[in-house]
């Protein structure tokens, strides 16, 4: 099989396809894969150590922006298009997919245009512009949350969960010891500020000696975040960026952070609890209506990103730590994950391609 995957821009979409590309590779040495993303695209570091092939199209988001750049939008994703119509044209694909992002449009309709078999996943439970655009044309959709289906032609919908990486996926319990409970805070790979600002005096405000804290900041925020820790009192080890996630997991009892789909997915896949702090600009409010389902389920307790004060955050961590309370947690938080996600859209790949 020869296939072509298109997104990137932020983790959200480059990690699942990255698992999907793995799972692909772990089936068969002899099936080719292309990645299509964007110049500065954090998908290019990322693949490039992977040692996966991609190449580069012009295209810009749409949402949000005024007439000027939406013309210019325009512009870019009518190059993307010709653009991609020249790269599927030399790497004869025979099916292809895109994960998310305003780079899978071009792609996408190109393949359309060119009778390929396509697919899209669908990681969030209101879906964007993009994809339900593609979804009227795509043959086959790839969702994370049920909630989805109403956006799309339901027939061409199949429930699967966004894909995993591996590395994840063979997490283990490691927490310290059964008298501590650890705490992971991450805001995506770029941190959040908010929870920078506002966590560490939240811990400053309870009983921390029996935590441990491990806080991925971002570049911008580290020195900042280190020094509130210092300054009220509080030990945690904070990073700039986690390069080993499974490991950071492993050691985790609570996880505190944003509700972006890749989140949803791997701490439900891993049976996590969590405080969810989704990101308030996010487009159609999409991370809040991801964190509202966690929390229906009793999996997650969802603080809004202007409600996310030290003081209630502090209410809520001494609600949640407790070693009974996070066991029950864990189990909400499992029933809901689907670990087999990008084994399932594999499958349906092959199929896709079989029938080209």
């Amino acid at each position: 099989m020869r296939i072509i995957i298109a997104g990137g821009g932020t983790g959200g979409h480059v990690f699942p396809a990255i698992s999907i590309a793995d799972e692909i590779s772990e089936r068969n040495n002899g099936d080719e894969i292309l990645f299509v993303g964007t110049q500065k695209g954090m998908e290019n570091e990322l693949l490039q150590k992977k040692g996966y092939q991609i190449k580069h199209i012009s295209s810009r988001g749409f949402v949000g922006r005024g007439l000027f750049k939406t013309v210019i939008a325009f512009f870019y994703a009518l190059k993307g298009l010709i653009d991609s119509i020249s790269i599927i044209k030399k790497f004869k694909p025979d099916v292809a997919l895109g994960v998310g992002g305003y780079v899978s449009g071009p792609l996408l309709l190109a393949a359309v245009i060119l009778r390929l078999p396509t697919a899209i996943c669908e990681q969030n439970t209101v879906p964007g512009v993009t994809n339900r655009i593609l979804g009227k044309f795509v043959k086959k959709i790839f969702g994370s949350f049920d909630s989805s289906v109403q956006y799309f032609p339901s027939k061409k919908v199949l429930i699967t969960g966004n894909p995993i990486r591996r590395d994840i996926l063979k997490t283990s319990n490691n927490s310290p010891n059964s008298d501590s409970i650890s705490v992971l805070i991450f805001g995506g790979s770029q941190g959040a500020y908010s929870l920078n600002r506002a966590v560490p005096e939240a811990f400053s405000r309870i009983d921390h000696n029996n935590i441990s804290i491990i806080h991925q900041t971002g570049k911008k925020d580290f020195d900042y975040v280190k020094n509130l820790y210092k300054d009220n009192g509080v030990k945690a080890e904070v990073l700039s960026f986690i390069d080993n996630m499974a490991l950071a997991y492993s050691k985790s009892d609570l996880v505190i952070g944003r509700a972006g789909a890749g989140t949803i997915a791997e701490i439900t896949a891993l049976g996590k609890p969590s405080i969810l702090v989704p990101f308030p600009y996010a487009a159609h409010n999409h991370q809040l209506e991801n964190a509202k389902i966690l929390e229906e389920q009793g999996a997650s307790e969802l603080l809004e990103d202007k409600d996310a004060t030290p003081e209630k955050l502090a209410h809520t961590l001494t609600k949640l730590l407790d070693k009974d309370k996070l066991n029950t947690m864990s189990v909400s938080a499992r029933k809901l994950g689907k670990p087999e996600a990008s084994k399932v859209i594999v499958d349906e790949l092959y199929k896709l391609a079989g029938d080209k």
